[in-house]
């Protein structure tokens, strides 16, 4: 998988050199790279990334080096959100600095870990070194033992791992968690640089299938060695076909690499290989080999690069049994999205009535994201970082496209640069022959049907937001269960289903964060923060389901733990007492 994706980004970055001339710039971002003891970590590569979708990447990204200090500057940056990355020979970013956006005139630092290493030789079955095979490594959980989904990791833009001489292997820079070691011809079913066992399947550590594998654990700057993997040269099944559709006049232009098709186990987001379609493939076929037997899925996507739209294909369930399967064909067609504006609502100018600005924020160093909930629909493949499916930033207009979704059910988030916003509205206006309708999305979400283009939505952001910031305490001075969760919940009757009201943030030991608060009265609750039963199910927030709200206000009301915030009102000493 992440030699699928490099190859992609190597293709976006080539694209993107012509584009970044047109950039108009304005404004600095800086900051240091460091160790988890604060020693300057020089050469790191960082990377910029400006966000809102593909044109916003290809005209914003950049990249830079740390000098000796570890220190870097990325100058004539436009007001946007973007988001930041470092990448150190043997280190790795530590996990909960990982997830922020930045903006010009931001200074930063990013701490990274060393990583850990994964070591061990490869043999034949007659004990003999099994040299030039391709070594991948893919993360399954996280250090802490949470399962991760697929796109969760970093792509490597290093060559592939191979054996060395005497069969043997070491993988370095790891981030701490649980990883499966195969050994194989690798993912790609078109390969730019074939090996002797191209076409072959990948045989897991220490000699099995990816059900049976045996998992490695991997901790900062330890070396798991040893872990030896006996080679078996087995063919495997092959699925093929072709792939129908292209991007229609006006809906932008595909990557030069075309379509790619993803194998996926039956009903997971389970990754098991990827195939790129060559330029040369006639008919625009393709061919994913060395498939082991099991019930599969295939789906096709083409990435566009424009603010309309990707490409998907419906995906086609296969069961293997040890033969190949052919005309496994794949229609393209767009996918759904959501189409709208942004309205900034300010306050009076009246005493009393204005926040104290802390920065300049511009429209659009807002960030959109879509995120699927709806059980009775599959949501899109979580390649995001490739196809910033769902993630958008408005336009100097206010105006945004939330592109690249799947059928079901979506909800809209923001992100917003300033402390003194916060989210009012979500305005959905229908136009009909007869009139227009407008309805309030934000409680139920925005349900899309495949390829659906829903255009008319309105956000209102108003000046006023409160912050509210305090600690948990608990009887007897007792330590507080790990994964404590606080949630906010609208104290007024009328406000009891409106989610712009509700709020959840985690517990960083015993401390607690709000911002961007629309004012009210709400009541506050601490609980553990319940745990994904599998990768394939996210934590959403719990009050998007109307049976969780109604249970987390009888507990915050039974707690009895209150705060009114008004406008522009922080308040940073809350104390709240933990009934667990």
């Amino acid at each position: 998988m992440k030699t699928l994706l490099s190859v992609i980004l190597l293709a976006l970055l080539g694209l993107m050199a012509a584009k970044v001339l047109a950039q108009r710039s304005n404004g600095t971002i800086s900051g240091r790279v460091i160790t988890e003891d604060g020693q300057p970590i020089p050469h790191a590569r960082i990377s910029i990334l400006g966000i809102g979708g593909l044109p916003k990447m290809m005209s914003g990204r950049m990249q830079i080096l740390t000098d000796e200090r570890g220190e870097f500057q990325a100058d004539g940056l436009d007001a946007a959100s973007y988001s930041i990355s470092a990448i150190a020979p043997g280190y790795v970013v530590m996990a909960k600095e990982r997830a922020s956006y930045v903006h010009v005139g931001d200074s930063i630092t990013i701490r990274m870990i060393r990583g850990g290493v994964i070591t061990g030789r490869v043999t034949n079955a007659s004990g003999e070194p099994v040299v030039g095979i391709s070594i991948e490594t893919t993360r399954l959980r996280d250090e802490n033992g949470r399962p991760l989904t697929d796109g969760t990791n970093p792509v490597d833009l290093a060559s592939s791992r191979r054996t060395d001489d005497r069969g043997v292997y070491r993988a370095y820079g790891l981030a701490p968690g649980s990883y499966v070691v195969s050994v194989g011809g690798g993912s790609l079913g078109f390969s730019l640089s074939p090996t002797p066992f191209y076409g072959r399947m990948n045989i897991y550590y220490p000699s099995e299938t990816r059900d049976t594998a045996t998992e490695v654990a991997v901790r900062s700057g330890e070396e798991a060695s040893g872990i030896d993997i006996r080679y078996r040269s087995e063919r495997g099944s092959a699925i093929s076909g072709r792939i129908t559709g292209a991007p229609a006049g006006g809906q932008g232009v595909a990557i030069p690499t075309g379509s790619f098709v993803v194998l996926t186990k039956a009903g997971t987001d389970t990754v098991v290989a990827t195939s790129m379609v060559s330029p040369l493939a006639e008919n625009n076929s393709y061919a994913i080999y060395g498939v082991p037997n099991g019930e599969y899925e295939v789906t096709a996507v083409r990435p566009i690069l424009s603010d309309s739209s990707v490409m998907t294909s419906v995906s086609r369930r296969v069961l293997l049994n040890g033969r190949d399967v052919t005309g496994i064909n794949l229609a393209l067609v767009a996918s759904a999205s959501i189409s709208g504006s942004i309205r900034l609502e300010k306050l009076a100018a009246a005493a009393g009535q204005k926040c104290e600005d802390n920065r300049d924020s511009s429209l659009e160093e807002i960030v959109l994201r879509a995120t699927h909930d709806d059980p009775n629909q599959k949501p899109a493949l979580k390649l995001s970082f490739l196809l910033s499916a769902g993630i958008a930033a408005p336009n100097d207009k206010g105006g945004f496209t939330l592109a690249g979704l799947s059928a079901g059910r979506h909800f809209v988030g923001t992100q917003l640069p300033d402390e003194d916003w916060y989210v009012k509205s979500m305005i959905l206006s229908s136009v009909s022959a007869a009139n227009t309708v407008a309805r309030q999305v934000s409680n139920n979400g925005i349900v899309l049907k495949a390829g659906e283009k829903v255009a008319g939505l309105t956000i209102t952001i108003a000046e006023g937001a409160a912050g509210l910031k305090g600690k948990i305490t608990t009887s007897r001075d007792e330590k507080l269960p790990a994964g404590m969760r606080v949630y906010l919940i609208p104290a007024e009757p009328e406000a009891k289903d409106d989610l712009l009201r509700f709020a959840e943030a985690n517990v960083d030991d015993d401390s607690f964060t709000f911002t961007n608060l629309p004012p009210g009265k709400y009541l506050l609750l601490a609980r553990p923060n319940p745990q994904p039963k599998s990768s394939e199910v996210p934590v959403h927030p719990l009050a998007w389901d109307a049976t969780e709200r109604t249970s987390l206000r009888k507990e915050a009301e039974a707690a009895n733990a209150a705060v009114e915030l008004k406008p522009c009102q922080r308040v940073t000493d809350f104390t709240l007492k933990s009934r667990s």
